[in-house]
């Protein structure tokens, strides 16, 4: 049985999102944004739904390269008025086995979380959550 060490909960929440994938150490080479679908959303990181693991050369988690050649992920979800841009990780990805349009379900962990994207990211989860309940199925890295 699996250990979920996870240090906030997760709420389940689907939304749709855009992203595209860069290198840190070439944020100019980047990927044309694509379309997927969040599934769950903590204050640390988020598991999203898509059909892109892909694009050109760049690969969401590439199991041969060192931890600082990753590609990050700029994470577009609609909020209100304004865009809430997030950065972050890919730290686990498989092939979605549940009957959805989406492909692949994809560990997202956030990177350097500014102050004013924290709180507009607790105020998402928040107003989204009224109804919802904590994610309940843990990933299939729970370790992450």
């Amino acid at each position: 049985m699996r250990t979920d060490r996870r240090r906030f909960k997760r709420y389940r929440l689907e939304l749709p999102l855009k992203f595209r994938l860069y290198l840190p150490s070439s944020p100019d080479v980047s990927s044309p944004f694509h379309s997927a679908q969040l599934y769950d959303l903590s204050q640390s990181g988020m598991r999203m739904l898509t059909n892109i693991v892909q694009s050109g050369s760049l690969h969401i988690l590439h199991p041969e390269t060192t931890a600082a050649e990753q590609c990050h992920l700029e994470i577009e979800v609609p909020d209100d008025e304004r865009t809430l841009v997030m950065i972050g990780k890919v730290v686990w990805y498989d092939r979605n086995t549940e009957e959805h349009p989406y492909s692949f379900r994809v560990g997202i962990a956030f990177v350097d979380v500014g102050s004013e994207n924290l709180q507009r990211l607790q105020s998402l989860i928040r107003r989204q959550t009224v109804t919802a309940s904590p994610s309940e199925e843990p990933s299939p890295d729970s370790s992450k």
